[in-house]
Order: C-alpha cells, then sequence, then structure tokens
C-alpha cells in the first residue's frame, strides 16, 4: 500500500510561519505524495491575509508547497459529520474534521495516510491512522 501524508491547517501554518515544528513538516513534504483538504486550504489562505499577506502572494505561497488539493466534496462531507460526535469532547472544528476525513477516506481508498498536525488532542482517539504530531 502507498503511504500518503494529510496536512491539518496547523501544520502547513508553521511551516509557514516558521514556527516550532516546521522541521517534521518540511520532512514530509520531501517524502512525496501529500494531501490537504479545500477546507484547510480555506483557512490557510484566511490566517495568512489575516496576518497581512496580500491574497495573491498566499495563492502563490500555497501553490509552491506542492500539495495535493482534494475537494471537500459530498462523500468527504459526510464522513466529517459522522466524526462530530467523536471528535466533540476534543473541541474539533470544522477544518479538523475535514482533515481527519480526508485521512479516513484515504484509508477506505487502502493507502495508508498520516495525518501531520500541531492538535495533540487528537492522540486520545484511537484512529485508523497515524497521527504525527508535529510540536
Amino acid at each position: 500500500m502507498s503511504k500518503v501524508n494529510v496536512f491539518d491547517t496547523s501544520a502547513v501554518l508553521a511551516h509557514l510561519q516558521q514556527e516550532k515544528g516546521r522541521e517534521r513538516v518540511e520532512a514530509a513534504l520531501e517524502e512525496g505524495s501529500c494531501l490537504m483538504s479545500t477546507v484547510n486550504l480555506c483557512e490557510v489562505l484566511g490566517k495568512l491575509c489575516e496576518k497581512g499577506m496580500p491574497e495573491e502572494e498566499a495563492r502563490i505561497t500555497v501553490d509552491e508547497l506542492g500539495l495535493t488539493i482534494v475537494n471537500f466534496d459530498s462523500e468527504l462531507a459526510a464522513i466529517a459529520a459522522f466524526l462530530k460526535v467523536r471528535t466533540k469532547p476534543l473541541g474539533a472544528s470544522l477544518g479538523d474534521r475535514a482533515c481527519l476525513a480526508l485521512a479516513q477516506q484515504a484509508k477506505q481508498n487502502k493507502v495508508v495516510p498520516v495525518v501531520i498536525t500541531a492538535e495533540h488532542a487528537w492522540t486520545r482517539i484511537g484512529w485508523p491512522f497515524k497521527i504525527a504530531v508535529i510540536r
């Protein structure tokens, strides 16, 4: 089975903003296949612009990472919705659940997903995939 890294918003922002944990993100980016949902893309772009980065620069900056952006379609929406009860104790946002749903979908498609995140709380739930906390 092939492996894929699934990126959470927190991991991408740590890399782009040169925060603690960025080395782990850089290593994951170099490993090959990397995915991020359009919901997480929305969050990353919004945060970059909120910090003063011009829109076009934000788009180019994220594009240069080489992530495969996966549309948050009705299948991913359903998976994320069904994760709401399970992740409620963690305070998981829609973006969090979009990332986890993408990993779950990859697992269902016989791919070995590794979720790259800064969210320690995600490790408190037993997932059928690995959670790699960057800091």
